[in-house]
């Protein structure tokens, strides 16, 4: 059995972007996928641009110590607490709207994302589902 400081190595299941949030691969553990917005099961970032079936090394979010670099899914400000979004993006908290909506929450932003497909560092945590109350009307 393996024991892993900041980062482990595992297999791309598909081809991926430096900064994507991943998951262990739900039919092969030896392999990852980029997340989705309602994915409480991340396990980290990778590192590097990766082709589908190479290894790559992933940084352990909420227990590598060092700030990890992910892609954004749109303008997320410095400061912003940031959530998981689709394809293995990060995303700023939403605001409250006439329902509850439940995110995944990862960290903070420590730089500016301006656009979708920029990259923001963010102070990372474990991944943690939390609810954006709803406002009440």
């Amino acid at each position: 059995m393996e024991n892993h400081k900041n980062n482990i190595t595992k297999t791309a299941s598909a081809d991926m972007a430096r900064g994507t949030v991943v998951k262990l691969d739900a039919s092969d553990a030896s392999k990852v996928a980029a997340c989705s917005a309602a994915d409480s099961d991340a396990i980290g970032v990778v590192l590097d641009d990766v082709s589908g079936g190479d290894n790559v090394a992933v940084a352990l979010l909420g227990v590598a110590n060092h700030t990890v670099e992910a892609v954004a899914a749109g303008a997320i400000a410095a400061g912003a607490k940031v959530c998981l979004a689709a394809s293995g993006k990060v995303a700023a908290y939403p605001a409250a709207t006439s329902s509850a909506q439940n995110v995944v929450f990862v960290g903070i932003a420590l730089t500016s994302a301006y656009a979708d497909g920029n990259v923001v560092e963010i102070a990372h945590r474990a991944p943690t589902p939390d609810t954006v109350a709803a406002v009440a009307g």
